[in-house]
């Protein structure tokens, strides 16, 4: 077996470790721009606020007891996220529908993930120029921008971003050193990633991989052998950790996660994701469409989609051709990007979306560490016929430095357009307004209500009514199926009367000077002026009661909802389902005498 270098080694390419002086400078090069890369994103989340899954997340954390099963396990649309219900949690708890604290966790994971990136770059490559450009396309690449501005897609992508570096790094220094410690902290890498995101279950193939390929670099003869050998208690910890997670997930989910839909949306999604990589070898897209209540997509023109595959295709036959193990190189990156994209194709399957998920870049956490590792890899693999040949140093250098500082400023204008499409984004006004409305609102309750469709999206009934989007709010009124006083939030999110729009009104009643008497342990069908049509309706009852008590008022095949009268001449306004020609009202409490002398049923409308 030929003698190998390790992981951590200067890389088989004939070149004297680096100059102390030069590494430090490298050093701190390499800390600033993780820095800057932080700053920015920092800067896009100031302006940001929660949106659609955000609400939902601290719905479900407020409803439920913070370390119970029924939270941490709970089947979210066929996800197991442990992890990010429990951080989820913590924030509502701490902040609830606080963007400060929420967006604080997303820069927190977002340094966390640079920093192991930038461990695992050092690892492979140590402190050397050559380190610097797959850095900068890790840190800047807008790929990520989905997933690192958006609270609900961060708790999932960033940790799997955090877990895949940090697990081939503990492989590659298992590799290296055989220190029991680097397989126990690599097994927990893939622990915790699995708890937020099902997705970590790719990573350990994707370690075996490149850890054979380092090896391979490094002069090993057999080197899938030696991956599997040098690592087998990194690996023999994640067969176990993924087999303990899979029978979790299979116990607790009661649905699916992947559809069985039309395959032609799996490949038009593995079609278009492959369109948004090869336009992010340029620093892509160069631009976002706000399309609310989406999330910005991004735009590139078709030249930059084919001028990246272009780049990608010259650069796969140069390497090809000049460094052995390169095709290997190749077949990690594209399948794995193949099979990323297929997954998240095949979860949305027959919905028609599949030239769509794509372009959210919520979907590129392995990706935004695989490819600069590989990147680095095909760099350095041997020369082939002999040792490995660079560039002339002074062309070298200016031709990385240019195309480093090309693509970091395209970079740089897409995260800003970035910012710029979320800026339409109106959640964090229409909440801000809702928080000071139900604040100053009063006792009296408040029926529900759906949230302005650009606000959230319709179509995730019921989580878009107030009920549940705003149930965090601890200043606020109950939320209940009956009010005395009639208001509704406007699409600014500011409280204001409302009345209710006719559908049908209510018949003048057969008891003169009452309209309709209704006695206790008695019922009135209360005539309408037109059948109803089963829906969500909203009745006005006028009534006179002599005391205060209960009535419980239906409609046909809709369930009866109890309701409080207060005694004198009022009015209730009660949230129905149903429909049929009559409303349905009985007295439950003993010696009331009520008199309905009016009202409607229909939709609610502002006054």
């Amino acid at each position: 077996m030929a003698t190998s270098s390790m992981p951590g080694t200067v890389p088989p390419l004939e070149e004297a470790p680096p100059v102390p002086a030069l590494a430090r400078r490298v050093r701190r090069a390499a800390l600033l721009l993780v820095l800057a890369s932080v700053g920015v994103r920092w800067w896009v989340l100031a302006g940001r606020d929660h949106y659609g899954d955000d609400l939902r997340l601290q719905h479900l954390a407020d409803t439920h007891a913070l370390l119970s099963p029924s939270y941490l396990l709970y089947d979210y649309d066929g996800h197991l996220m442990p992890g990010g219900l429990l951080l989820a949690g913590l924030v509502e708890r701490a902040a609830p529908l606080q963007w400060a604290a929420a967006g604080a966790t997303l820069v927190g994971m977002t340094l966390l993930a640079s920093l192991a990136l930038l461990r695992l770059l050092r690892i492979l490559l140590g402190d050397r120029p050559r380190l610097l450009p797959p850095l900068v396309f890790g840190l800047f690449t807008p790929l990520t921008l989905g997933s690192t501005t958006w609270w609900a897609a961060g708790l999932n992508s960033l940790p799997l971003q955090i877990g895949t570096a940090v697990f081939l790094a503990e492989a590659l220094r298992l590799a290296e050193t055989g220190a029991r410690r680097h397989a126990v902290r690599g097994t927990a890498a893939l622990a915790l990633a699995l708890c937020f995101y099902m997705k970590a279950v790719l990573v350990p193939w994707i370690g075996v991989a490149v850890v054979a390929l380092v090896l391979l670099r490094d002069g090993e003869d057999r080197p899938l052998a030696a991956a599997w050998r040098r690592c087998r208690g990194l690996w023999a910890g994640s067969l176990a950790v993924t087999a303990a997670w899979a029978v979790v997930y299979l116990l607790t989910r009661h649905r699916a996660p992947v559809g069985g839909g039309d395959v032609w949306d799996v490949v038009a999604t593995v079609r278009t994701g492959l369109g948004v990589l090869s336009a992010a070898v340029l620093g892509g897209p160069v631009g976002w469409t706000d399309v609310p209540p989406q999330t910005p997509l991004a735009r590139s023109p078709a030249a930059m989609v084919v001028g990246g595959a272009l780049v990608l295709l010259a650069a796969c036959v140069w390497t090809c051709v000049h460094r052995r193990g390169a095709a290997a190189v190749w077949v990690l990156a594209v399948g794995q990007a193949v099979a990323g994209l297929a997954i998240a194709g095949a979860g949305r399957a027959g919905l028609g979306v599949g030239e769509v998920v794509p372009l959210a870049g919520r979907y590129y956490a392995i990706e935004a560490v695989l490819l600069p590792v590989a990147g680095v890899l095909l760099l350095t693999m041997p020369a082939r016929g002999g040792p490995g040949r660079d560039l002339p140093g002074g062309r070298a250098v200016a031709a990385a430095t240019a195309a480093t500082v090309v693509f970091a400023a395209v970079a740089l204008v897409s995260t800003v357009d970035h910012a710029r499409a979320w800026a339409i984004d109106r959640t964090g006004a229409y909440l801000a307004a809702a928080r000071e409305s139900l604040a100053g609102a009063g006792p009296a309750a408040l029926l529900d209500q759906q949230m302005p469709a650009d606000v959230m999206w319709q179509l995730g009934y019921p989580a878009n009514l107030i009920s549940r989007a705003l149930s965090p709010l601890v200043d606020r009124p109950v939320i209940a199926a009956w009010t005395p006083e009639l208001r509704l939030l406007d699409d600014g999110g500011h409280l204001r009367p409302a009345t209710v729009e006719p559908g049908a009104s209510l018949t003048a009643g057969p008891t003169p000077g009452c309209g309709w008497s209704v006695s206790p342990g008695a019922g009135a069908d209360v005539a309408m002026t037109g059948a109803m049509v089963p829906w969500e309706w909203t009745a006005r009852v006028d009534y006179v009661a002599d005391r205060d008590g209960t009535v419980v008022v239906g409609l046909d095949d809709g369930e009866p909802v109890p309701a409080e009268v207060r005694a004198g001449d009022n009015t209730l306004f009660v949230r129905l389902g149903g429909g049929g020609p009559a409303l349905h009202v009985t007295v439950q409490t003993p010696g009331l005498e009520l008199c309905i002398t009016g009202g409607a049923v229909g939709e609610v409308v502002l006054t």
